[in-house]
């Protein structure tokens, strides 16, 4: 983001996707196929260029993943201030896109830039998908839930634009923000997932504050499991949390039932950029993590359940 300082760092009768899944993406029928679209950009969120392009290839594939789809095309966006900031550091931005979007299998084949004092980049992605699409709120009771990568990027980003974090930190943080959601949605569709999104602006509370609202269904949550990024806590009590964080706890304070410590209720608030997913799979015995981890290559952690109780809440213990 240094780089960056000085510029501050449809509705149609085929749409079968709006308000169930706000947040991921619209889904077009096609004859017998069915189309993914999804658009995600922003601005600078790390120093280095490279990264900040592959970061927001991940980011823009993830909800994708998110509704069960494969992508297959994507269009690059690109905003840029010609005249302050060097071209040759653009093509490092895009370098990294690229490198992702191979990564994904997913062909760029082209897109738009226009001049802008503020630089952004990010991606227009299209997926197939065979069968209906993954809901974000198609639970069951006695779910359990599952989620694919540590929190806190929120408040690592925060603390980079402060000059406040650890090389250690950020290159934690970024190895998980470029890490692709591909296996992550495979280990969901082998086990039969009933919902699932990806955490991402809202955070895992506000991601699964939808995943129960209007199912007459709650979650409790065991706050020892959820997996955060080493130093998250050290720079959250040195007062680095980004707003976006502070206007998601308050949007859904009301639906939690917590007495652990208000430091944890606000890294499970923390938006996240390119984060995991969260996954809802029936409750049909346990999972061996470790044999899950070893089959599809990514870290995975059961961190509650869906129950009947609470009144559409959320309990945190």
């Amino acid at each position: 983001m240094k780089q960056f300082e000085q510029h501050k760092a449809l509705k149609s009768e085929n749409l079968i996707v709006g308000l169930e899944n706000p947040d991921d993406g619209g889904v077009i029928n096609i004859g017998e196929t069915k189309i993914i679209q999804t658009v995600d950009f922003f601005t600078p969120i790390l120093d280095n260029p490279y990264d900040w392009g592959r970061v927001a290839a991940a980011n823009a594939l993830s909800d994708i993943y998110a509704m069960g789809g494969d992508p297959i095309s994507a269009l690059q966006l690109v905003c840029w201030p010609r005249e302050d900031i060097s071209f040759d550091i653009l093509a490092e931005v895009i370098n990294g896109g690229l490198d992702v979007m191979g990564e994904a299998g997913c062909t760029v084949i082209g897109g738009h830039s226009i001049d802008d004092k503020e630089p952004k980049y990010g991606f227009s992605v299209t997926g197939v998908i065979k069968d209906n699409p993954l809901l974000n709120n198609s639970i069951s009771d006695k779910d359990k839930l599952y989620i694919t990568k540590p929190l806190g990027t929120g408040i690592i980003a925060t603390a980079i634009k402060k000059d406040m974090a650890s090389e250690e930190e950020i290159l934690e943080a970024t190895n998980n923000m470029v890490a692709l959601n591909k296996n992550a949605l495979k280990f969901a569709k082998d086990n039969n997932a009933n919902a699932l999104t990806d955490i991402t602006g809202f955070g895992l509370l506000g991601h699964l504050t939808e995943m129960i609202n209007g199912t007459k269904l709650s979650a409790v949550i065991n706050s020892d499991n959820i997996p955060v990024i080493k130093g998250v806590h050290d720079l959250l009590n040195k007062d680095i949390y980004p707003s976006g964080s502070e206007r998601n706890l308050a949007s859904i304070k009301d639906k939690l039932i917590y007495e652990v410590e208000e430091e944890k209720i606000k890294i499970f608030c923390d938006a996240q950029t390119s984060g995991g997913l969260l996954i809802s799979l029936p409750d049909k015995g346990n999972i061996n993590l470790k044999e899950a981890r070893d089959n599809y290559g990514i870290d995975i952690w059961e961190i509650g359940e869906i129950t009947t109780q609470y009144n559409e809440k959320i309990n945190i213990i």
